[in-house]
């Protein structure tokens, strides 16, 4: 819109000495209707105080949020909203003091409406002045209730969650770790069974010892996974850090899977040091390993291993393998307690690899995700701060 379409220029044909006819208002129609408008406002209590903090005006806003006409507050202190505690300490005082001397004075706080219930307002109050003289104060308030109320569940909810989840962490801990004897000794006894008997009991016999032995191994695989994973997350426990070369570490994880997995297979880069956990450290790399190695092709398995700095002042690292690769539609489950991927060892796998990855890089301030595509491989990327 150009300039001219928001003339108020009379036509040259005529004369004009002021403003055009009904746009001119004299001072005392102008602070009519602005009264006017002020007093019609609803969801703001709008009032003027004088000097001392006495009531001169009053509008429906003010009226709706806390209950009194213009008629119960006209010429009353404005410290009548205020709880008693606050009365007694000279909030209200205090609040003008402010306004005098800074211009202005804002807070959110609970205030006292006509019928004694509190509510959570919203205040701004702001200093007139008339030739530099202070002549009285502009006070806007708003009824915030409902959303401190909301806040507050929220912040409820959130403690409730919580407590709840350091109840789970614990239990998981304590569980985790008694379970460890048994299973050990179920583990050793079907072992025993299985040397001693093996071809005397019959061919369905060693079957169901060999079916025993693989799923007390399965189960002790998931205990100290649980374990593992209880101790990453133990509520309030300091995480212990030390500088940490990841090229020693590297080689200890690979090390760990010498059986499964030959040395000449990974390609290494220069890794760098960092401040960390080393041993989790090396149940990460261990553990990105061995899900490069569960998930393999058809090809002889191998992996490059390697990390870049980047500009957040951290490290990118990367675990490329060539394996069967990952779909998409699992990007959000991956890193999930218990998931199991498709096409993989899911009988032998005990889904909480990769979420005790997940936590260990959090718990170094780190995030980490995936690329992949069936087909084609994965990459696992882990950021850590340096």
């Amino acid at each position: 819109m150009t300039n001219e379409h928001l003339s108020f220029e009379p036509p040259t044909d005529q004369h004009h000495d002021g403003p055009p006819e009904g746009l001119a208002q004299q001072p005392e129609q102008s602070e009519e209707l602005f009264r006017l408008l002020v007093s019609g406002v609803m969801d703001y209590g709008i009032f003027v105080l004088d000097r001392t903090g006495h009531i001169v005006t009053w509008n429906e806003g003010a009226q709706r949020i806390k209950g009194y006409t213009a008629e119960d507050v006209i010429g009353k202190h404005f410290s009548m909203f205020y709880t008693k505690e606050a009365q007694d300490s000279r909030h209200p005082d205090k609040e003008l003091e402010i306004a005098t001397e800074v211009g202005r004075y804002e807070e959110e706080g609970w205030r006292v409406r006509k019928d004694g219930n509190q509510f959570w307002a919203s205040v701004v109050i702001s200093a007139m002045h008339d030739g530099g003289q202070l002549i009285g104060f502009a006070k806007v308030t708003r009824d915030l209730t409902e959303r401190r109320l909301a806040e507050a569940q929220r912040e409820e909810n959130a403690r409730a969650n919580i407590e709840i989840n350091e109840e789970l962490q614990r239990l998981a801990y304590v569980v985790s770790h008694e379970l460890q004897a048994p299973i050990s000794t179920i583990l050793r006894y079907s072992n025993l069974l299985t040397v001693r008997y093996q071809d005397r009991l019959g061919e369905d016999a060693n079957d169901f010892m060999a079916k025993i032995s693989s799923s007390t191994k399965l189960i002790a695989r998931m205990v100290d996974d649980l374990w593992t994973y209880a101790r990453i997350t133990k509520p309030n426990q300091e995480l212990e850090q030390e500088q940490v070369y990841m090229t020693n570490v590297l080689r200890d994880a690979i090390a760990e899977l010498k059986d499964k997995l030959d040395d000449q297979e990974v390609t290494r880069g220069e890794l760098p040091s960092i401040p960390g956990n080393r041993q989790q450290f090396v149940f990460l790399f261990k553990e990105l390993i061995s899900n490069a190695i569960k998930y393999r092709s058809s090809a002889p398995p191998h992996l490059w291993i390697e990390a870049r700095p980047d500009h957040n002042n951290g490290w990118v690292f990367s675990v490329k393998d060539n394996g069967i690769g990952i779909d998409k539609v699992y990007t959000g489950e991956i890193f999930k307690l218990y998931h199991r991927l498709k096409g993989g060892p899911e009988a032998s796998a005990t889904g909480m690899g990769l979420a005790i990855c997940k936590k260990i890089v959090q718990r170094h301030r780190g995030h980490i995700w995936f690329e992949s595509a069936p087909g084609q491989g994965s990459t696992f990327y882990f950021w850590l701060p340096n």
